[in-house]
């Protein structure tokens, strides 16, 4: 039986292996060491009552059940291979482990909010990113990676490769997303790394982080006035398109989502489209019974 530090290591080079996100490897190391932290089985030992434990140490801690059941959702990844390797028997992790939460629905923005919220954007390079998750749905995580050999400009889509679920999809540009895309990349400093499409503007020589982008655009909604998030552009395009008679199998496609669950959320929230449509058949059937 390896030691602790070994089972991990082992582990961490089996998720490398199968190609997953270096964000993705280091969520589920640290998620490893808050378990194994409060724990002084061997690993043969470990069995659902020091998963009880963990699970009512982190609630004392007041952590979110989202927060518990990802570190859940690794320890379980963690002995599956542990399993599959043949060093421990039973899975601890049962599926009454998994806390229930209520999900909030996505906050679209309205057109009011977004207004304010496009004046204050001036650096082209900002207005790209803002249309890339506006226009395209694509997380900021994708912008900040998205790179100049994914676009292809004749047929105004990029490739968005190794995104959540390591699934690739190919994203269509919008009109003005693809003309905001031409004016940024005119000013593209010749410095850039790589052939990276965003660069640090203080910083040229290195290219733009998650982070970064999300203090631009935390800093462009308090000037604007209004709350919004790089992740309430990304729920904005999807209620857009959906209110306008996109498929939620298509969505799903844009969204690059895993699971069609996640993209049935949207249906939750398109009021607008429901009232469209009940305020359409419902002329018919007035038109029908005065007739």
């Amino acid at each position: 039986m390896p030691t602790m530090p070994s089972a991990i290591q082992q582990f961490r080079a089996d998720v490398q292996r199968r190609q997953y996100s270096p964000h993705t490897l280091e969520s589920y190391t640290l998620d490893l060491q808050v378990f194994f932290a409060v724990t002084d089985e061997p690993l043969e030992r470990i069995s659902f009552r020091e998963v009880d434990r963990c699970i009512d140490t982190q609630q004392q801690q007041g952590l979110s059940p989202a927060t518990i059941n990802r570190r859940l959702y690794a320890l379980k990844h963690f002995f599956d291979f542990l399993n599959d390797q043949q060093l421990v028997g039973a899975i601890p992790v049962k599926p009454s482990h998994v806390l229930r939460r209520s999900r909030a629905l996505p906050r679209a923005l309205s057109q009011e909010q977004l207004d304010p919220l496009v004046a204050q954007i001036q650096h082209p390079m900002d207005k790209a990113l803002f249309l890339l998750m506006l226009r395209c749905g694509l997380r900021v995580s994708e912008v900040a990676q998205l790179a100049l050999k994914d676009i292809d400009w004749a047929q105004q889509a990029v490739l968005v490769e190794q995104g959540k679920g390591r699934k690739d999809r190919w994203v269509y540009l919008s009109a003005d997303a693809v003309a905001s895309l031409r004016v940024c990349l005119k000013q593209r400093p010749s410095g850039v790394p790589g052939d990276a499409v965003c660069w640090n503007q203080k910083r040229p020589s290195r290219s733009l982080s998650v982070k970064a982008i999300q203090k631009k655009m935390a800093r462009d909604a308090k000037a604007a006035g209004i709350v919004a998030s790089c992740h309430s552009l990304r729920h904005t395009f999807a209620s857009n398109v959906l209110e306008q008679g996109a498929e939620i199998v298509s969505i799903r496609e844009l969204l690059g989502h895993a699971s069609i669950t996640s993209s049935e959320r949207y249906a939750k929230v398109s009021n607008q489209k429901v009232k469209q449509e009940y305020l359409r058949t419902m002329k018919k059937v007035l038109h029908r019974s005065k007739g």
